[in-house]
């Protein structure tokens, strides 16, 4: 999925600033996990795009903290009803893996929100947020930094809600 970042990063505090409709503020500032709210709404669906190990730019590399070494980069697409609501990337350090929790290597198509969002092992550090475009389309998006037992990942979530500011 071709999404062109069309802001900077901003912070929660900033964001509240901005002309944002309610819903798309509301998928934005979501606490729960996405995929129960896309349940909710519809039958769910994951489309699994790319779960390899990568390289990443050097502001996914500041985000997550410096020397992480190697990364898994998984793209998904989540899909209410057959209709594309959110794209997501998660970056997620082998380190991570290995000494945070082996589940995050074998996730498949199986949605990371089921297991992020168990309190004993993730902690959600930072979020932050941009805009983003795709043809004529605009977006918001979200970023956020999690530690699963002291060890970094980043999921950023594109809100595929069509958005005329």
């Amino acid at each position: 999925m071709k999404l062109k970042q069309i802001s900077s990063w901003i912070t929660s505090s900033e964001l509240q600033n901005e002309p944002i409709d309610s819903n798309t503020r509301s998928w934005l500032l979501e606490l729960g996990p996405i995929t129960e709210r896309i349940k909710a709404s519809g039958s769910f669906k994951l489309d699994l795009i790319k779960d390899e190990l990568g390289i990443v730019n050097e502001l996914d590399s500041d985000f997550l903290g410096k020397n992480i070494g190697e990364i898994k980069i998984r793209e998904v697409l989540l899909l209410s009803d057959n209709n594309p609501c959110v794209f997501a990337r998660s970056l997620i350090p082998i380190s991570t893996i290995k000494k945070g929790l082996s589940k995050l290597g074998e996730l498949g198509t199986k949605p990371l929100g089921d297991i992020l969002f168990e309190k004993e092992i993730f902690v959600k550090v930072e979020t932050i947020f941009a805009r983003f475009s795709q043809s004529e389309n605009l977006y918001w998006g979200r970023k956020s930094k999690y530690l699963a037992k002291g060890y970094p990942l980043s999921v950023m979530e594109i809100f595929l809600i069509k958005s005329n500011e």
